[in-house]
């Protein structure tokens, strides 16, 4: 099991996003943090992961996932 937080301005991006790409970029999300819990490399790493129309902008940090930012592409 992970832990995902979000801060607040992850949270008011994924708020005004339109339901679609919500819920693609919360499997973005939930994907990166299963990656991380499986030892997908280091225990503490950060970095931006772009797929399909999503962006998330993320520190893992042990079993945490920290989503610091996300976005729409195009």
């Amino acid at each position: 099991m992970h832990r995902v937080e979000l801060t607040r301005a992850a949270d008011e991006a994924l708020s005004a996003m339109p339901d679609d790409v919500h819920e693609e970029t919360l499997a973005l999300i939930d994907s990166v943090a299963d990656e991380r819990e499986h030892g997908a490399g280091p225990m503490t790493a950060a970095g931006a992961v772009l797929r399909g129309r999503c962006l998330i902008v993320y520190a893992a940090i042990g079993g945490l996932l920290v989503v610091l930012d996300a976005g729409k592409a195009g």
